[in-house]
């Protein structure tokens, strides 16, 4: 047993060493060890990250595409600034998941997505993010919640968001819509809110899209 103290206290032996500062020791290196098996040695949870993805909606008929659409970089407001998945308990909390997280930044998600949406409705030409000339119409969009809602035993997915379609410079939009609602999830799972606000979004896009083939032609 000395020998085994020697050796973790990186200490030499020595004739002059008494039995209590052995003991001493003893108990300092039992000490250190039972904290690195507490704090250090124990096998942390992993953190789980989570996207948007595209929906099955209903698109408009194929017809004459024309022109080029930039979607702009979304907005959010502060308080989403963050990857951690958001969620409250009531109006007047705010809390987010330490290990469970958006794989990107909420804004950069949704801009991303609702950029695929237009994409694939054919009607713009071109759908870009960046746009390589100035573009005809673009598409702004702008985040006030994307989280978590627990109500007692109920849980919902709540997407809170603006879109608006103008002319580059324009005094005035061509098309704007607010749209924010809730969807109920089956228990308190960010996986199942994830997919909750990816068809919150992809009910939002199709009315959009919609309205932007109208105020666009």
């Amino acid at each position: 047993m000395n020998k085994v103290l020697w050796i973790l206290s990186g200490l030499r032996p020595s004739r002059m060493t008494s039995k209590a500062t052995i003991a001493g020791m003893t108990i300092a290196i039992l000490a250190a060890m039972t904290l690195t098996a507490c704090f250090g040695g124990g096998t942390s949870e992993p953190t789980r990250y989570y996207t948007l993805a595209v929906e099955s909606i209903d698109m408009p008929s194929a017809g004459g595409a024309s022109g080029r659409l930039q979607v702009r970089k979304f907005t959010i407001e502060p308080a989403y600034q963050r990857n951690n998945i958001v969620y409250r308990e009531s109006a007047y909390d705010f809390m987010f998941y330490d290990l469970d997280l958006w794989a990107s930044r909420p804004e950069q998600m949704v801009a991303q997505v609702a950029a695929e949406y237009i994409e694939k409705s054919g009607i713009f030409q071109a759908v870009e993010s960046r746009a390589s000339g100035k573009p005809e119409l673009e598409l702004l969009g702008h985040i006030d919640a994307i989280e978590e809602i627990d109500e007692g035993s109920s849980q919902y997915a709540r997407l809170s968001l603006r879109l608006t379609l103008q002319k580059p410079d324009a005094d005035a939009p061509l098309w704007e819509k607010r749209f924010d609602e809730k969807q109920s999830v089956s228990s308190r799972e960010p996986r199942l809110v994830a997919e909750a606000i990816s068809k919150l979004l992809g009910k939002y896009m199709e009315e959009a899209i919609a309205a932007i083939g109208t105020a666009s032609k």
